[in-house]
């Protein structure tokens, strides 16, 4: 019988801190200051997003209701000791399904303001997730099996 602390759960330990440290930085740098920074308002603010009803309001605490969301889940997941080899990763898969409909919306953004490379980096960070998705629902379905 393997030792359930092997280092095989590391990964998941290092997905989950991944994701705790992108998204929760970025929610934070979204909720506080509160307001819309000029910069979002500059890229965004002449496309149809700017002509919404309260103006760029919802897409911009969409995404930070959405980043902090996922770094909740993955915080969460990190308490429930789902990276340890056995246990169930229900958060973790909630977390990075989460953090595709990010990457989704973010790749949108920017394709929409024409900011090509950024498109291309956020197609990447969708695979690379969709990937450690993948390792993570192979593992749980181990478990449950």
């Amino acid at each position: 019988m393997k030792n359930q602390f092997s280092t095989d759960g590391l990964k998941f330990l290092a997905i989950q801190l991944l994701i705790m440290a992108t998204f929760g930085l970025a929610a934070v740098a979204k909720w506080f200051p509160p307001g819309i920074p000029e910069n979002f308002i500059n890229q965004f603010g002449d496309t149809w997003l700017g002509s919404l009803p309260g103006g760029l309001f919802i897409p911009y605490y969409t995404i930070a209701v959405t980043e902090a969301a996922a770094f909740f889940l993955a915080l969460i997941s990190f308490f429930r000791l789902e990276w340890i080899r056995g246990n169930t990763k229900y958060f973790l898969k909630l977390s990075l399904i989460l953090c595709l409909f990010i990457f989704v919306i973010l790749a949108y953004g920017l394709r929409l303001t024409g900011e090509f490379q950024g498109t291309a980096n956020t197609f990447f960070y969708f695979g690379v997730t969709l990937f450690a998705l993948y390792l993570t629902e192979k593992e749980d379905k181990m478990v449950t099996t």
